[in-house]
């Protein structure tokens, strides 16, 4: 796997707190075939509410037909549907122990009912991961197109029940189904479940992501990735944030030094994956090099089961005021930096529409604008521009 750490800015200034952030690439290798690959295990969880009725059903279900035509003898595919109420439409089993054409006729049995108990359907899906999950774990696809109004609703609840799926080697990977669904709760499932979430507007979207969430899904290069972060002092494991939205707690590594443990779960074939580390520096009375932390990555390269890791410094100079006043920011790291805080303030004004609060949500949207339009020339420590989300503490667990 190639991995590479790039920092926005490489020098602070003497005896002046600063913020740098990092930027950390993990990029998967590329499978030269799939068919000795180790089998998977997928369970799509379906809502057939009312409101899927029409051309969301139909592309739901077409989807699904093409996804039965994927998959391998080895593989493990199930589905389970929800309404007001969850029920295994597909049990699940390996596909040489299925019958192709009679999972097509049990796809195109699928009606849509009546309101939505998304944590029904969730719950089962989970419990058939656990029963039927690989060496390689297992991924719970769910898909939807409205707001939970049945059983559990609650977005920290359903998070948990992501998070304790992921430390059990369960992936929770969501898609929302056209304009009115629940984006925010959709997305804490699938970050804390490591994950993605993608949103389709149309049936036809839907019918080509479906595809190629499921194609990644059956493609894993990379299996149980950690990235492990542990702060040289004076910096300590309070200084440490994230940007983007991913699980963390503090733990100790081998030597008892508390180090922030982040899961980024799976990487599939060819992907690409991110994270902005942001560490918060304090005042340094010295010029000179200096060690913010090390990071550490470990993941299980796939199909021989092989671990690795790999070891990465973070280092920046400590330079007089005026030397670090004329550094520019290095472009992709406050890109990718500005994405991400246009990610969070959407998500805010997303919370404060579901609170019927139109004010608050047209300011945070102002702004994210005002933060995207932001002095390309200044610097993360400049009046001139600074970033407005705080980073987010690393939690104990």
């Amino acid at each position: 796997m190639k991995i590479n750490a790039q920092l926005d800015m490489d020098v602070v200034a003497l005896e002046a707190e600063g913020t740098v952030t990092c930027l950390l690439t993990l990029e998967a290798p590329l499978l030269a075939s799939t068919a000795g690959r180790p089998p998977e295990a997928l369970i799509v969880v379906l809502d057939r509410s009312g409101s899927m009725a029409g051309s969301k059903l139909d592309a739901a279900n077409a989807s699904l037909h093409a996804l039965v035509d994927a998959l391998l003898p080895q593989d493990s595919f199930g589905l389970v549907t929800f309404d007001s109420q969850a029920r295994i439409a597909i049990p699940t089993r390996a596909m040489s122990d299925h019958h192709r054409p009679t999972l097509h006729e049990l796809i195109d049995q699928i009606e849509p009912g009546n309101t939505t108990d998304l944590s029904a359907g969730y719950l089962l899906g989970l419990r058939e991961a656990r029963w039927h999950r690989t060496n390689t774990g297992a991924s719970v696809m769910v898909l939807s197109d409205g707001y939970a109004n049945q059983g559990t609703t609650d977005e920290a609840t359903l998070a948990q029940l992501a998070t304790g799926a992921r430390d059990s080697n369960i992936t929770t990977v969501t898609i929302g189904l056209g304009e009115g669904y629940d984006d925010s709760l959709l997305e804490a499932m699938a970050a804390a479940g490591s994950g993605s979430h993608r949103f389709a507007s149309t049936p036809d979207d839907a019918t080509a992501i479906v595809a190629q969430e499921a194609g990644d899904l059956l493609t894993k290069a990379v299996i149980n990735t950690f990235v492990r972060i542990r702060p040289v002092e004076p910096l300590g494991v309070d200084g440490i944030g994230t940007l983007h939205n991913v699980p963390r707690w503090i733990d100790k590594d081998d030597t008892g030094a508390p180090t922030v443990v982040i899961p980024l779960g799976d990487i599939y074939s060819g992907e690409q994956r991110e994270l902005l580390i942001q560490f918060t520096v304090p005042s340094l009375a010295h010029l000179g090099s200096y060690e913010l932390a090390e990071l550490t990555v470990d993941f299980v390269a796939l199909p021989n089961l092989e671990a690795g890791e790999v070891h990465w410094p973070v280092t920046v100079g400590v330079v007089a005021q005026h030397e670090a006043d004329r550094q520019v920011p290095e472009p992709t790291v406050r890109v990718a930096a500005l994405l991400a805080e246009v990610v969070a303030t959407k998500g805010k004004a997303m919370d404060a529409l579901q609170r019927e609060d139109a004010k608050e949500a047209e300011r945070q949207l102002r702004q994210g604008a005002k933060i995207w339009v932001a002095d390309p020339k200044a610097t993360s420590t400049s009046r001139s521009w600074k970033p407005t989300t705080t980073p987010s503490s690393p939690v104990s667990r």
